[in-house]
């Protein structure tokens, strides 16, 4: 079984998470992609939204979805949110199956600054994408990695592999999408009606203080 995994904060899920993962999911002929949700994220700033509210949209966008699934891992181990933790457990939890780790080319840069990021090639593939608008330098460091694991031919039937997965993206942002709300501007356009309906029933984002301040 190959399970592909697309780990975020999702604070909140939109299109752009939605169109990648399905891009990602038909182009390597993944059977089912994890959407995990991360907890306590050790390389972004805390969540604005809590992570009931973040969990329960991310459950409504993948289950109008066939072949994304919400999971909560992360949040039922509880604690900071590492990467290479949240793969040993799902190793454990489906041991037969071989496992994609779907990353953007911002946070592929910042590999070595992970969690036993030596080791992370050991649980999973590395999977990828393209992030619209930003031209993203890699150090001598990642450079030399991909130089070992890249390849162009992905197997299935194994981890230790980077594959570039150089397909369209959504140039879409949740920062963006909190901003919009703070400013009582329309997001139809950038989330799930599900998602926005939550959103404005629960009155998430309209605090954002951040994006007032911008538009001044």
């Amino acid at each position: 079984m190959l399970i592909g995994l697309y780990g975020g904060t999702f604070d909140p899920v939109h299109c752009g998470h939605v169109h990648a993962a399905e891009c990602v999911r038909k182009f390597l002929g993944l059977d089912v992609i994890r959407m995990v949700l991360n907890a306590q994220p050790v390389h972004k700033s805390s969540e604005q939204a809590m992570t009931a509210h973040r969990w329960s949209m991310l459950k409504a966008v993948c289950a109008n979805r066939q072949g994304l699934i919400a999971d909560d891992v992360e949040v039922r181990r509880g604690g900071r949110s590492f990467t290479v933790d949240t793969l040993s457990l799902l190793q454990s939890e489906f041991p037969q199956a071989v496992l994609c780790w779907i990353v953007g080319e911002d946070s592929f840069a910042t590999l070595t600054s992970w969690r036993r990021w030596e080791n992370l090639l050991d649980h999973c593939n590395l999977v990828v994408i393209p992030r619209p608008g930003q031209n993203i330098g890699f150090s001598e460091q990642i450079k030399a990695l991909c130089r070992k694991h890249e390849t162009a031919y992905f197997d299935a039937t194994r981890n230790g592999q980077i594959v570039r997965a150089n397909l369209p993206m959504r140039a879409v942002s949740s920062t963006e999408i909190r901003q919009r709300i703070a400013l009582g501007q329309s997001i139809a356009d950038l989330v799930e009606a599900d998602v926005e309906q939550y959103i404005r029933r629960n009155k998430l984002y309209e605090d954002n203080i951040s994006a007032r301040e911008k538009s001044f």
